[in-house]
C-alpha cells in the first residue's frame, strides 16, 4: 500500500504558479479561463492557496493579492480550493469571475461534528456533544493525551493523581455509575475502530498514546447519543478523528519542544532539631511522671542536631526532570488520492535517577478515489511505550509498579538526622531499611514495554443508479504486546555506631541520633533478591457493514443507516519469577535458584466476542423540526444464552426556534436557537465472565487415604445465577444551544437525568459455613443521577489586529441510591445508604477546639468527672470533641457524618485567550466550588522516632505558645478526621498557559514557509485557591509522587 501511494503521488502533475502554468498545451476549443480572488474569513488575501480543476491535472497557486487565473475544461467545472490554514472547499464555476472567501480550519471543524457511525452538522446535533480540536491542545507538554483535556468540555473530568513519568490519567463523563461512587472510563473510538484489548476494554491505552499533532478532533458523547454504542457506551463515548491528507502539494510540518519539570508543591517537613524537640514533648506528655533520662534528648544532642543540614533524603535525590517532544507530519495528494503520514517521539526523565518514559509512534493514512463512486480509506499506526522505574520492592503492586509512592514516602519521612553516607559508605538505618543510591548502583529496575499496532481499512460505495444509497465496509485489527521485567538483587549497607543511651523501644520513645564513623556491621539488604518476567499479548478485530440512504424531498430531509458489527478479542499471558540469586550481576531467570520453592510460573488465555446490529433514522422538516431514532442490539457472552441479547433504543427531538419567522422577526439579536430532547437506554455487561456458570478454584490441603497426604482439589467459587442479565441505565436530556449578537456569543445548556437499575449486588443473606461457597450477584440495585451542564463563549475584536476569546463551562451533579443490599443491623441512622448520595460526605468527630488553659480543663472535669478522650484524661493543649452519645467520654461511638458532601458542588472553569497580529496567549483555569476537603490523617500525623512530620507541628500547643494553631503533640486522636482538619473544598487552579508568536504572512510567504511559530507553554502552573496549602490538591497524600509543573519551549514549522 505504501508503494502504491508513492507511485500515485509520483505520477501527480507538477504544481506551477499562475503565470507559469503550461496548461495552454492542453487547451481545447471548449476550455474557459476562470479568474478570481481568494480571501480569508476577514477579507484578507490568501497567497499560496491551491486552485485545481476537479478531475484534471490543471492547478495553480494564488498570488500575493489572492488573485488567480486558471484554464478549465468548461463552465460546469468544479474548482477544488485548499490552503494550509483554511478548510478545503469546492466551488462550481458558472462562467463569471469568482471572489471566494474561505473559512478557517477550526471554524469549519465546528460546522461538522463526528457522532457515532457518522457525521452531522453542528446545527443538527440533538445530543449533548462536546468537541475539542487539535489546535486547543497541540502545544501542551503532556505524555498522556487526556492530561491536555482538563477543563476543555463540560461534564468531562480528567483525573491526574501522580506526576510520575508514565503514570496513568483517566477521563470520566458525567456522574458516578456505581454505588462506590466510581465513574468508569468511557469507550474510546479512533476513526471508527474501538481500540480495545483484554486488559483495556475501553481502549484508553491507544487513546493515551496518540500525539495531538496527528488529531483532527475529539468528540465526547455524554447522553443518549452514546446509546448507538449499546452496552459499551454506558459510560459515555470519546470519538477521535485523526488527520487526513488534503489535495495539494505535499506539506511537511515539524514540531519540537524541550521542557523542564519540577514539583508543583513539595511539603515542608520538620528538620532534625525541631523533630527531636517535639519528641521530647511527646515523651513528657505520654509519661508525665518519672520520665527516665534515656528517653529524652539532651541539650548536647539538640545542639548537635541544630548543626545538621535541613535537607531530607528526598531533597538529596530529587532533581528537575527534562522532557522533549518531536513530531514530523507530511500530507498532500491529488483529487484522486490523498495521504497523511506522521512520526512522533516523546521522552520524559523523572525527578529520580533511572526513572523515565519514552513514547514513539508512526501513523499513515490514505484516502483513494478508485472510481467516481468507490473510495477507499486505509490507515496503519503503531505506538510504543518504554518505562523504567528504579523503585525498591514495594509491599503492594500499587506501590511497586504504579506511582512509586512507597519510594517517595520513604525518602520524605526518613528522619533528617540519618546521613546517607559516612566516609563514602552508604548508611544503614531501620527505617528506612534501604538506600536510594545504592539501590540504583545495584542495577535494580522495573521495566515495561508496550507495543501496539492498528490496521484500519474501509470501502465506501455510492450506488449510481439510486441517488443517496451507499454502502460501507470497515475492518480493523489492533494488537498489543506487553513485556515487563523486574530485577531486585541484594546489596550491602553499613551500620555505624551511634552515641547515646536511648532505648529505641516502643512507639513513644527516642533513638540515638549522633552517628560516629565507627563501623558496627555490614547489613545485606535482601531487596526481595528476585527476578520476574511477564509477557502479555492480545488482539482484537472489528468488522462493520453498513448501508445508508440520504435524500432531500422538498422540505423533507431523511437519512437512514443500518449496520452490523462483530468483534472478537483474544489474549495470552505468562509470568515467571525466581528468588535467591546464585550468579551475581546476571539479570536472567537461570541466574537464580531453580528450587521449586523459590520459583513461580503462571499463565492464562482469554477470549471474548460480541455481535451487534444497529440503526439510525434522521428526519428534518423545513430544517426546523428534527427527529432522530436509533437502536442497537448487542449479544454478550457474559450471560446465559437465554439472556445474551440486549436491546438499547433512543429517540431525540429538536426544534430550531431561530428558523421560525415569528422568532427571527422579533428577536433579532439571537442568530441561532435550538431546543433538543433525547431519551435512551444503555446496558452494561462488564460484570464479570460466566457468572451464570459453576466456577471453581484450585486448592491444596485435602487429606485422603489411610496415609494422609496433601492433595490438589477444586473448591466451588460462587453459586451461579443463570438469571443474571444486563445492568441498565435510562438517560434523559433536554438542552438548549444558541448564538447571539452576530454569533460572537455562543452557549449550550443541558439538564440531564439518569436512572440506573438492575445493578448487580451481592445479597446479604447469611449462609452457614457448611454451605461451602459464596452467594452470587443478582440484578437488584437502583440509583438516580441528575445534573446541569452549561457553557458560554465569546469571540471578539477590539481592533483589526487585536482579538480575544473567553469560554467558560460549569456543571452541577447529584445522585441518590434508591435500592441496594446493606447490613440492616449495623448500617443504621446516618450510615444507612438508602435515599442518600453515593458521596457519603466525611465521617469523623465534631471538634470543639483546643483546650488552651487549665481553667478550661477544670470546667470540663467539673461538669463531667472522669472525662476522657480515647482513654486519656483530658489535659491542657488537647483537642476536644463533642460527646455525641452523652456517655461522658470520647470514643469511636462519637463518630458521625461531619460533612454531607466531600465532592465539589460546582465544577468547571475558563479558557481565555487573546491575539495581537502574530502573538497569541491562551490560558486554561479550573474551578470547583463547595464540598469539603480534609487534611488527610496520614498527612498530619505527629512525628515519631522513626518518621518526621509536616512542620505545621512546630506551631503546636505548649505552655509558652498557648495560642498555637495546632493541639499539643500528644493529644489523643490529634490527626483523626474531624471538623478541626476540614476545610472548604473550593479550588482554583491554572492548568496550563501558552504564549506563541507566528511569523507574519509577508515574511513566511517570501521564504515559502506557510507557518513558522515559536511558543512557550506551561502545565500545572499555580493553585490560586488551595484548601490544602501544604500540598498540591491533586495529590492524595503528601508522600505520593507529586504533581509536576512543566515549562516547555518549542517551535512549529511547515514547509
Amino acid at each position: 500500500m505504501l508503494a502504491l501511494g508513492a507511485m500515485l503521488l509520483s505520477a501527480a502533475p507538477v504544481l506551477t504558479h499562475a503565470q507559469d502554468n503550461p496548461a495552454s498545451s492542453s487547451r481545447t476549443n471548449a476550455s474557459k479561463t476562470v479568474k478570481g480572488r481568494i480571501t480569508d474569513d476577514k477579507g484578507a488575501p490568501l497567497e499560496q492557496a491551491v486552485v485545481q480543476a476537479k478531475g484534471t491535472g490543471r492547478k495553480t497557486l494564488t498570488r500575493a493579492d489572492g488573485s488567480f487565473s486558471l484554464e478549465v475544461p468548461d463552465t460546469s467545472s468544479v474548482l477544488m480550493v485548499s490552503h494550509v490554514n483554511m478548510a478545503y472547499q469546492e466551488y462550481r464555476f458558472t462562467g463569471t469571475d469568482l471572489n471566494l472567501q474561505m473559512k478557517p480550519l477550526n471554524a469549519a471543524l465546528d460546522d461538522v461534528i463526528v457522532v457515532g457511525y457518522g457525521t452531522k452538522k453542528k446545527s443538527d446535533v440533538l445530543g449533548s456533544v462536546s468537541t475539542v480540536t487539535a489546535r486547543d491542545i497541540e502545544d501542551l507538554p503532556v505524555a498522556n493525551l487526556s492530561t491536555a483535556l482538563k477543563n476543555r468540555a463540560p461534564g468531562v473530568g480528567v483525573s491526574q493523581s501522580s506526576g510520575r513519568p508514565g503514570a496513568t490519567t483517566s477521563i470520566t463523563i458525567r456522574q458516578a455509575t456505581s454505588f462506590a461512587g466510581v465513574v468508569a472510563q468511557p469507550l474510546f473510538v479512533i476513526d471508527g475502530l474501538v481500540e480495545m484489548n483484554k486488559d483495556d476494554p475501553s481502549g484508553s491505552v491507544a487513546f493515551q498514546n496518540l500525539d495531538a499533532s496527528q488529531i483532527e478532533t475529539i468528540t465526547f458523547l455524554k447522553d443518549a447519543a452514546a446509546t448507538i454504542y449499546g452496552s459499551r457506551g454506558a459510560n459515555g463515548v470519546v470519538l477521535v478523528t485523526t488527520k487526513r491528507g488534503k489535495p495539494g502539494k505535499p506539506k511537511i510540518n515539524y514540531t519540537g519542544s524541550y521542557g523542564i519539570s519540577e514539583a508543583s508543591k513539595m511539603p515542608e517537613m520538620l528538620n532534625a532539631y525541631d523533630h527531636a524537640v517535639l519528641l521530647n514533648q511527646l515523651v513528657l506528655g505520654k509519661r508525665p511522671f518519672n520520665v527516665p533520662a534515656t528517653e529524652l534528648y539532651t541539650q548536647k544532642e539538640l545542639d548537635y542536631l541544630s548543626t545538621l543540614s535541613d535537607q531530607s533524603w528526598l531533597d538529596q535525590t530529587w532533581t528537575n526532570a527534562h522532557l522533549s517532544r518531536h513530531t514530523v507530519n507530511i500530507s498532500g495528494g491529488t483529487d484522486r488520492i490523498t495521504f497523511f503520514a506522521g512520526a512522533n517521539y516523546y521522552k520524559e526523565n523523572g525527578n529520580l535517577r533511572d526513572l523515565f518514559v519514552t513514547k514513539y509512534g508512526l501513523r499513515f493514512g490514505m484516502n483513494a478515489k478508485i472510481t467516481n463512486n468507490l473510495t477507499a480509506d486505509v490507515s496503519i499506526s503503531t505506538d510504543n511505550t518504554d518505562l523504567n522505574r528504579p523503585a525498591p520492592k514495594g509491599t503492594t503492586a500499587t506501590e511497586q509498579s504504579d506511582q512509586m509512592n512507597a519510594t517517595v514516602s520513604s525518602l520524605m519521612y526518613t528522619p533528617r538526622w540519618i546521613p546517607m553516607y559516612i566516609d563514602g559508605r552508604p548508611v544503614f538505618s531501620n527505617p528506612p531499611n534501604w538506600h536510594p543510591f545504592e539501590l540504583q548502583n545495584s542495577k535494580s529496575y522495573a521495566r515495561s514495554k508496550s507495543q501496539g499496532l492498528t490496521i484500519n481499512a474501509a470501502l465506501n460505495y455510492k450506488v449510481p443508479q439510486i441517488e443517496g444509497l451507499s454502502f460501507r465496509v470497515q475492518y480493523g485489527r489492533n494488537t498489543r504486546n506487553n513485556f515487563g521485567k523486574e530485577y531486585y538483587p541484594s546489596y550491602d549497607l553499613y551500620e555505624f555506631v551511634r552515641e547515646g543511651v536511648h532505648t529505641n523501644q516502643g512507639t513513644i520513645a527516642t533513638t540515638n541520633v549522633m552517628f560516629t564513623n565507627t563501623l558496627q556491621r555490614v547489613v545485606n539488604i535482601r531487596n526481595s533478591n528476585s527476578i520476574s518476567e511477564a509477557y502479555d499479548a492480545s488482539s482484537n478485530w472489528q468488522l462493520n457493514e453498513a448501508v445508508s440512504y440520504a435524500r432531500v424531498f422538498g422540505d423533507h430531509n431523511i437519512s437512514v443507516m443500518l449496520a452490523a458489527e462483530q468483534n472478537q478479542t483474544f489474549g495470552d499471558a505468562y509470568k515467571a519469577s525466581r528468588e535467591i540469586q546464585v550468579i551475581p550481576g546476571v539479570d536472567q531467570l537461570w541466574a537464580f535458584s531453580q528450587d521449586k520453592n523459590n520459583m513461580d510460573n503462571s499463565g492464562q488465555s482469554t477470549y471474548s466476542g460480541r455481535v451487534s446490529y444497529l440503526g439510525r433514522l434522521n428526519y428534518s422538516l423545513k430544517n426546523k423540526y428534527l427527529l432522530e431514532a436509533a437502536f442497537r442490539r448487542d449479544a454478550s457472552p457474559n450471560f446465559h444464552p437465554d439472556r445474551q441479547w440486549g436491546f438499547f433504543p433512543s429517540v431525540a427531538l429538536g426544534w430550531k426556534i431561530s428558523e421560525e419567522s415569528f422568532f427571527s422577526r422579533n428577536v433579532r439579536f439571537i442568530n441561532d436557537l435550538k431546543l433538543r430532547f433525547n431519551v435512551g437506554l444503555t446496558g452494561n455487561d462488564a460484570v464479570g465472565t460466566f457468572l451464570w456458570k459453576n466456577r471453581y478454584t484450585s486448592t491444596t490441603g485435602m487429606l485422603f487415604g489411610t496415609s494422609p497426604a496433601m492433595t490438589n482439589g477444586l473448591n466451588p467459587n460462587v453459586v451461579p445465577n443463570i438469571y443474571i442479565t444486563w445492568e441498565k441505565a435510562l438517560y434523559k436530556d433536554i438542552g438548549l444551544d444558541g448564538t447571539f449578537f452576530n454569533r460572537k456569543f455562543n452557549f449550550s445548556l443541558d439538564f440531564y437525568h439518569r436512572h440506573n437499575y438492575d445493578m448487580l449486588e451481592s445479597p446479604t443473606a447469611t449462609m452457614p459455613n457448611s454451605f461451602g461457597s459464596n452467594i452470587g450477584q443478582v440484578n437488584y440495585g437502583q440509583m438516580n443521577a441528575w445534573g446541569i451542564e452549561g457553557s458560554l463563549g465569546y469571540n471578539g475584536n477590539i481592533t483589526k489586529d487585536l482579538s480575544y476569546f473567553v469560554n467558560m463551562n460549569v456543571s452541577w451533579t447529584d445522585n441518590k441510591v434508591l435500592r441496594r443490599y446493606y447490613n440492616a443491623g449495623t448500617d443504621t441512622g446516618w450510615k444507612n445508604p438508602i435515599g442518600v448520595r453515593t458521596d457519603r460526605g466525611v465521617e469523623g468527630y465534631v471538634a470543639t477546639g483546643i483546650v488552651r488553659t487549665q481553667a478550661d480543663v477544670d470546667a470540663i472535669l467539673s461538669k463531667t468527672p472522669g472525662y476522657t478522650i480515647n482513654g486519656d484524661t483530658i489535659r491542657v493543649g488537647m483537642l476536644n470533641y463533642q460527646d455525641l452519645n452523652g456517655d461522658g467520654k470520647i470514643t469511636e461511638l462519637d463518630r458521625t457524618r461531619i460533612a454531607g458532601r466531600s465532592e465539589a458542588i460546582l465544577g468547571g472553569g475558563f479558557n481565555l485567550g487573546m491575539a495581537y497580529k502574530g502573538i497569541k496567549l491562551s490560558m486554561n483555569i479550573s474551578v470547583s466550588v463547595g464540598g469539603k476537603a480534609m487534611w488527610k490523617k496520614a498527612d498530619v500525623a505527629p512525628p515519631t522516632k522513626d518518621a518526621t512530620a509536616l512542620n505545621i507541628w512546630k506551631d503546636s500547643w505548649t505552655a509558652s505558645n498557648p495560642n498555637a494553631a495546632y493541639p499539643v503533640i500528644y493529644s489523643p486522636w490529634a490527626n483523626e478526621a474531624s471538623t478541626f482538619w476540614m476545610r472548604n473544598g473550593t479550588m482554583m487552579r491554572v492548568n496550563n498557559m501558552t504564549l506563541s508568536y507566528s511569523l507574519p504572512a509577508a515574511i513566511s510567504n517570501r521564504y515559502k514557509i506557510p507557518e513558522f511559530r515559536v511558543y512557550v507553554s506551561g502545565t500545572n502552573l499555580w493553585n490560586i485557591i488551595n484548601p490544602t496549602p501544604y500540598k498540591d490538591q491533586a495529590t492524595n497524600l503528601i508522600a505520593d509522587y507529586p504533581i509536576l509543573r512543566s515549562w516547555t519551549f518549542g517551535l512549529s514549522a511547515t514547509l
